[in-house]
């Protein structure tokens, strides 16, 4: 906002230079924005947060802040007791609030014999430093008063409005009504901009017997504007409900400095100062002859000061500083508030001005303490606290020895939302009812708890084919799911791989990177277990479970085709689950280090026909029992189909942790192993 400082200076009575005061609100109040002269008047702009919008938006509200700071209290320059000294009554107007709940408090008064005319020349000038163009006497004085209270106020022509009894002469003992209500269903009104605005039921306004005044708190309407001819007016001083202002500013598009004050909420008992004030300034500046003809305030619920209680000694220990209760009294009271009672000199009963609607708790008063006193008085004080390790987090610590691992072996972590919608679970062959569904979806494409990652990867191996022709991808998070109507959720790490230089067997370069991954981890007795499935999701007879000492803990295979093209993928696409709290479970609890053996290691590659249903996991099965403790590894290198027939090739390490092998020790472990085979599992090796 901007201030003048010369008003400034007559409400605070500061000695303070622009500079100096910029300075010291600064650092205890509000952020000093600029400095701007012309000719004797200086112009200085802060930056009010929205919780001090209520009273600080206003030159009395920063005035009395400056007093707090200079260790003074307020005293108001003006007295606006005698202007408010006019018969409470509604022989002028009549008042009905249809929504008390959207106008908390409404004053109007009726003033007559009014000559209009350009304003004073000091009233003109503290406008314009103020940001705010005159208009004409009366206009201006609603103006001004809003910068000097911080209450926005609004005045119709009194010959404009309709009353109860329809009579154009307005006379004395006829009777004008003003009403406050929601605006009615396609309502139009013409604002004081001279544009058109199409109302809502959302919109509160201000009407009489027949057409719209006024939107509330944001513009008056052009219909009812004070011209040269006004004679007679209807001021208004009201309090409308902060969120209501909020939805009509946005909707319409319309910021004015009433809405900007009235968004921040203001205190209701804050009508009746301005509305005193503006009749004084009316009488002041608007003739000889200006007559307050009746005033009319509708209050249904009355805004009381409220008391919070303040520990002083919490005060210090929050604060970290000896601050005597004298100086804590001293500083509450500058700032307006009011010190009740005394409970054994620990407790200070406080008295809150409804003004500071910000002020509730006893940490509030603490936050105002402190900042008058300024933070940068309070000692630095190492922190007091005994240092001990957090409990660790095996599961955390787990899950990011995975990512490392993974990363390591050239896999990128994705993070996709938990949620998915019915789209997806449609593409993935999955049922809704299975599903979890969020109560308040974002959009329709987050409207359910995912079950699988799988859709997610999915998307993100069709982003990532744009750029890259291997993809190898995880990721690390929890699927949700439903046992009967019990909601539940696990952790699980799933990923993907599409390799165009495997080709048709990406889901046998994904199991071996996979067991190389938990070989990584300590784990041994690794198994995979083709099965069959009738879920569209996978391949029918590319999928295996993942078995670790034997528990299945996940599943390896590849998406079904048809899955893979509704989201635009052409390319195989082989896939891995692992339930993250299993594979933490099965973990070895200690880690077995062997030394490398000294002796040589011989490689001997083994190619042979298999049957259709001949398992692979079979065939290793068979290699390992019969080499026993020779056979140091077994490596697939080759897949070949065609007509029918199926070949693998595998390579073996073969050696002695006790002596060096010679060849005719090899050989024999070679054709011991080939017999087996070609008995055991009819399978034919090539020789």
């Amino acid at each position: 906002m901007k201030y003048s400082y010369t008003w400034l200076k007559e409400l605070s009575k500061t000695k303070k230079s622009p500079k100096q005061l910029a300075d010291l609100l600064t650092m205890r109040s509000f952020e000093f924005e600029g400095l701007k002269t012309e000719g004797k008047e200086t112009q200085m702009e802060f930056s009010i947060l929205p919780n001090r919008g209520h009273d600080a938006l206003s030159h009395i509200g920063m005035a009395r802040e400056i007093c707090a700071l200079e260790g003074r209290k307020f005293t108001p320059t003006f007295n606006v007791g005698s202007a408010l000294a006019v018969p409470r009554s509604d022989l002028g107007v009549n008042i009905e609030i249809k929504d008390k709940k959207l106008c908390l408090r409404y004053v109007g008064a009726v003033i007559k014999n009014i000559k209009i005319s350009p304003s004073p020349k000091w009233m003109q000038t503290r406008l314009l430093v103020s940001g705010v163009k005159p208009i004409n006497n009366i206009v201006d004085i609603t103006n001004y008063v809003m910068l000097e209270t911080g209450q926005p106020m609004h005045s119709f022509d009194l010959e404009k409005i309709k009353g109860e009894i329809s009579n154009k002469s307005k006379t004395s003992n006829s009777k004008i009504k003003i009403i406050i209500r929601r605006a009615k269903k396609n309502e139009k009104i013409i604002l004081l901009d001279d544009k058109e605005y199409m109302l809502s039921e959302n919109d509160l306004v201000i009407a009489d017997s027949e057409k719209v005044l006024a939107l509330a708190g944001v513009m008056g309407g052009s219909d009812s504007a004070i011209s040269n001819k006004t004679a007679s007016i209807v001021l208004e001083s009201a309090n409308f409900n902060a969120t209501s202002i909020r939805k009509t500013r946005t909707s319409q598009n319309i910021i004015t400095e009433s809405s900007h004050r009235f968004e921040r909420e203001i205190d209701p008992n804050l009508a009746e100062t301005a509305m005193a004030r503006a009749i004084e300034l009316t009488k002041e500046i608007c003739g000889k002859n200006i007559e307050a003809a009746s005033i009319m305030d509708i209050y249904p619920k009355k805004v009381k000061p409220w008391q919070v209680k303040l520990d002083t000694n919490y005060v210090n220990r929050l604060l970290g500083e000896n601050i005597p209760i004298a100086k804590m009294k001293n500083i509450l009271e500058n700032l307006g508030l009011k010190s009740l009672r005394h409970s054994v000199s620990k407790w200070i009963f406080f008295e809150i001005p409804t003004h500071r609607i910000d002020l509730k708790t006893q940490e509030d008063l603490i936050e105002e303490i402190g900042r008058i006193y300024g933070y940068e008085n309070i000692k630095e004080q190492a922190p007091c606290a005994e240092v001990k390790a957090l409990p660790r987090n095996e599961k955390r610590d787990f899950e990011n020895k995975l990512r490392d691992i993974l990363i390591g072996f050239g896999f990128s972590e994705v993070m996709n939302y938990s949620f998915y919608g019915k789209e997806d679970i449609e593409k993935c062959g999955l049922r809704v009812e299975d599903h979890i569904e969020v109560a308040n979806p974002l959009s329709s494409e987050q409207q359910y708890l995912r079950e699988t990652f799988s859709p997610g990867i999915l998307k993100n191996v069709n982003l990532n084919l744009k750029n890259f022709s291997d993809i190898k991808i995880f990721e690390i998070g929890r699927e949700f799911g439903k046992k009967g109507n019990t909601p539940y959720e696990e952790s699980v790490l799933a990923g993907g791989l599409v390799s165009n230089s495997a080709k048709e067997n990406s889901i046998l370069a994904l199991k071996g990177e996979l067991e190389s991954i938990l070989n990584k981890l300590g784990l041994r007795n690794i198994k995979f277990e083709a099965q069959d499935t009738d879920f569209g999701f996978w391949h029918p007879s590319r999928i295996s479970r993942i078995i670790i000492n034997g528990e299945k803990i996940g599943k390896i295979g590849e998406i079904n085709p048809l899955i893979s093209k509704k989201y635009g993928i052409k390319q195989r696409v082989a896939y891995f689950g692992l339930g993250t709290e299993e594979l933490l479970r099965l973990l070895p609890k200690e880690t077995l280090y062997h030394s490398i053996s000294k002796f040589p290691i011989v490689e001997r590659d083994l190619s042979m026909f298999i049957e259709k249903d001949t398992k692979y996991a079979d065939i290793v099965a068979n290699v390992k029992k019969t080499g026993g403790s020779l056979v140091k590894n077994i490596d697939l290198f080759d897949v070949f189909e065609k007509e029918g027939e199926k070949s693998l090739a595998l390579r073996l390490k073969i050696g002695s942790d006790a002596k060096t092998l010679t060849s005719e020790e090899i050989d024999a472990v070679m054709e011991k192993i080939i017999s087996s085979l070609e008995k055991e599992l009819k399978v034919k090796v090539r020789k």
